[in-house]
């Protein structure tokens, strides 16, 4: 029926696993590590490939090596292969049962190979034997194979199923054959017809298994380009690649996209130089310079350009790497703009942290030294005044009870300063401008005050319109005028004289009180309003003072957006200004 001999036709399948056996190897170099499984694979190609080759070699070796060991080897080779598909698809499954008929194959070949030669019998094992194995590897392959993984392994499973098959058709045959050789290479034509079936399956198996690696391979590698390009288009910051030799960008994320306002397809073929990315190209020189000497350039801060010309402040890390022999750059921008501002807002919280410690600082002290004085002369002189009565000597009282008074008021005024300058400093206090007349609020404050001035005959005149409307918070603005006119009294002698004066300019309109008293030495100007270097003197009547009146005047001032300033000549007089906006910036 076929004119080449078995033998022939057996080499060729012996040539046939050797070239499988080197595929599969070229494929184990390729992806060796990707992929679990991969190295039995190929030991399963090269035990095949040993077996047929020692069966080839029959009648030049021992028996106990052609038939026993060689049979045995490729017996084995479909078990290995069992395993090593499961760690593929990650299915473990027990194996018990395959070493008892591993056991069993062995038994079975060992008795009809030297106790009762019988080439039927060892036919019959071999193909019972791969029957079992490639049905399990069908049934892994199709069933047990998660669903997404069963489009890349079912090639696999349909060529095991084809061995199934055949071996099955093997098994009919045999048992319905009878002959009486013992010598495979003696074999009648249908054991060729066999052979040239199982050539043709052992390429397509060697086939079947590159593909599924391959198409598993490409799987993943779709996979992992997906993840890369989702988290490089992803990131917040700007990613460029761009050839080392010219700078030619061939790769940009979205980032270039919300940072600069590029759109990362327009800059494919850009050089970054006429990208104009740079605030200042003697920086990128540098940069360039350092990147070529080290290879690397990490987290350096620059000043780049966005698309409309804006600038910005960013981080750039750079590399230089190989991509396809070719040396390229990557590079990283990161936008720390927002970054800097944060930490200009934390240096000036540090700073607004530490006045507000000193004001703090400041506040008790008052408290503690300024507040305790007129408490101490009000208690000290009223023990006296108590020991006077007692022994009813009434000579002093009225010069005690002066003083006393004096103390209390000065408490008062100190406690009135303190509680109002408090509730500005923490926000309690509510700003709530509304149009006023101020010319009326200083003609009140001026007969709020009238008795003290009436005391040392000081004489009070107010140069000012008949009305003039102003948008201020009015409680404020008496606290103001209370505070100023009251130091005006206070530091203006006997028969002195104060003028009052309320004028408007285009923007502004300007309060001032002028006063022929001690005045203010030049040096002693800056301390007046603030709080770290709380000033106070004694008036002309030794008049005490708070030393935190005019601190509270410049607060309620700032609260309007206007200005408190101070003209004095030591021994001629002072002049306090205030300007209101004629349009309140209201917070």
């Amino acid at each position: 029926m076929f004119p080449i001999d078995i033998r022939t036709i057996y080499l060729s399948v012996v040539i046939i696993n050797i070239i499988n056996a080197i595929l599969i190897s070229s494929l184990y170099i390729q992806i060796k590590k990707r992929f679990p499984g991969t190295f039995l694979i190929l030991v399963s190609f090269f035990m095949s490939a040993i077996g047929n080759i020692l069966i080839f070699l029959r009648h030049v070796i021992p028996d106990w090596i052609s038939i026993l060991l060689a049979n045995l080897l490729i017996m084995l080779s479909f078990f290995i292969m069992l395993i090593a598909f499961e760690k593929f698809v990650k299915k473990r499954g027990p194996h018990i049962q395959n070493y008892i008929l591993i056991a069993i194959f062995l038994f079975i070949h060992s008795y009809f190979t030297f106790v009762k030669p019988d080439l039927q019998a060892r036919n019959m094992n071999l193909a019972v034997i791969y029957s079992l194995f490639s049905i399990q590897i069908v049934y892994l392959m199709l069933k047990r194979t998660p669903i997404t993984m069963r489009k890349i392994t079912r090639q696999v499973g349909y060529v095991f199923l084809a061995v199934f098959f055949i071996q099955l058709i093997r098994v009919f045959y045999i048992k319905q054959s009878h002959q009486s050789n013992t010598d495979f290479f003696s074999s009648n034509s249908t054991e060729s017809l066999f052979l040239l079936t199982w050539e043709i399956v052992i390429i397509f198996l060697a086939y079947s298994i590159t593909l599924m690696y391959n198409t598993r391979l490409i799987i993943d590698v779709n996979a992992q380009e997906e993840k890369f390009s989702k988290a490089f288009h992803a990131t917040p910051f700007i990613i460029l690649l761009s050839k080392l030799k010219d700078g030619e960008i061939f790769e940009a994320n979205n980032g270039i996209t919300s940072i600069c306002g590029y759109n990362p397809a327009d800059l494919i073929g850009y050089k970054i130089a006429d990208l104009n990315l740079w605030q200042h190209e003697e920086e990128r020189l540098i940069f360039q310079k350092t990147l070529k000497e080290k290879g690397i350039v990490f987290e350096k801060e620059y000043v780049f350009r966005k698309k409309s010309g804006q600038s910005f402040s960013g981080l750039i890390t750079a590399e230089i790497i190989s991509i396809n022999n070719e040396k390229c750059i990557l590079s990283v921008i990161h936008d720390i703009t927002q970054i800097k501002k944060t930490e200009h807002n934390l240096r000036n919280s540090e700073t607004t942290l530490r006045e507000i410690n000193a004001t703090k600082d400041t506040f008790f002290s008052i408290i503690a030294h300024d507040l305790r004085s007129p408490f101490n002369g009000i208690i000290g002189f009223s023990e006296i005044l108590k020991e006077e009565v007692k022994i009813n000597n009434y000579d002093g009282i009225q010069e005690y009870a002066e003083i006393i008074n004096n103390s209390s008021h000065h408490a008062m005024d100190l406690l009135s300063n303190l509680m109002e300058w408090a509730r500005s400093q923490t926000g309690s206090m509510k700003f709530m401008p509304e149009y006023m007349d101020i010319v009326l609020l200083i003609k009140k404050t001026h007969q709020l005050l009238k008795t003290s001035s009436e005391q040392k005959s000081i004489d009070i005149k107010l140069n000012m319109p008949t009305e003039l409307i102003i948008l201020a918070d009015q409680a404020m603005i008496g606290t103001i005028l209370r505070n100023i006119i009251s130091n005006a009294i206070k530091f203006t002698p006997i028969q002195g004289n104060i003028l009052i004066t309320a004028t408007e300019t285009e923007r502004d309109h300007i309060i001032s009180i002028n006063d022929n008293g001690i005045g203010i030495d030049h040096s002693k100007l800056q301390k007046l309003f603030n709080i770290d270097t709380s000033y106070s003197t004694q008036g002309t009547n030794n008049e005490l003072g708070t030393g935190l009146g005019l601190i509270l005047c410049k607060d309620f001032i700032e609260y309007h957006k206007g200005k408190i300033w101070i003209k004095s000549e030591f021994g001629i007089g002072s002049t306090f200004y205030f300007s209101i906006p004629k349009t309140t910036i209201i917070e």
